[in-house]
């Protein structure tokens, strides 16, 4: 998803807050909440709260250090994918990092040997017109969509992630009943080093998350914010 668009003719740059999505319908532009932004109002758990407390400042830190590097991961699926030729020397950063990313790579690549997905589609923003929300699947295949995670917990977040993506897709006309998260997180959870947890919509799964994103649309009432900026610099334009 790109948080960006630009403007040849005014020679400017407009920068979106990622937590809402543009959607144009006709001439109107609209803005849609991100999925995992309302999610994010679903408590974690006792686990976790005492994790932060526990951890201290540390604890974002380590938090924004997870995000970098499921974003890795997923733009490494995403080359692959998309049919390009990965090499480990190419990922970026540290030696003891880009020996994690690659060995967690590895293991998607051994799910990948068993699952044989022939995807549709990647990193695809899906939209509910009906529902003003909109998000981005890691991959769609014929009749199920997949999400990687690299996470240590898997929990209700993303589970009604998904059923919020197939409702979207279906929408738009799509056929999809089924989610598959491929869990990978640090520590192994079996000999295999992954985990496949099978979602299937349902309405009442559905409904949770409406509520959900009730209660959020209830307590967060900002609007998108969008800093615009000069498209081109040099030193006779200053």
């Amino acid at each position: 998803m790109k948080f960006y668009e630009f403007d040849e003719t005014q020679k400017k740059v407009d920068i979106f807050n990622e937590r809402f999505y543009p959607r144009k319908i006709g001439k109107e532009l609209k803005w849609y909440r991100n999925v995992t932004t309302i999610l994010g109002i679903i408590d974690k758990g006792y686990a976790f709260q005492e994790w932060l407390k526990n951890t201290g400042h540390n604890s974002e830190i380590i938090i924004d250090r997870a995000g970098k590097f499921g974003t890795d991961f997923h733009k490494l699926v995403e080359r692959f994918l998309s049919g390009e030729n990965v090499v480990y020397y190419e990922t970026l950063g540290e030696e003891q990092y880009k020996t994690a990313l690659w060995e967690r790579f590895n293991l998607w690549i051994d799910f990948y040997k068993e699952e044989m997905i022939n995807p549709i589609a990647t990193e695809t923003v899906v939209y509910s017109d009906k529902y003003e929300y909109a998000g981005t699947v890691d991959c769609i295949a014929k009749g199920v969509i997949y999400d990687w995670k690299t996470g240590n917990y898997i929990g209700n977040q993303e589970k009604l992630q998904m059923v919020a993506y197939m409702q979207a897709i279906n929408e738009s006309g799509g056929n999809v009943r089924l989610a598959k998260l491929i869990h990978i997180p640090q520590q192994k959870p079996n000999k295999k080093g992954y985990k496949i947890i099978e979602i299937e919509y349902s309405d009442e799964m559905f409904d949770l998350f409406l509520s959900t994103k009730k209660i959020f649309d209830m307590e967060n009432t900002d609007k998108p914010k969008i800093l615009t900026l000069p498209l081109e610099i040099s030193k006779e334009t200053l």
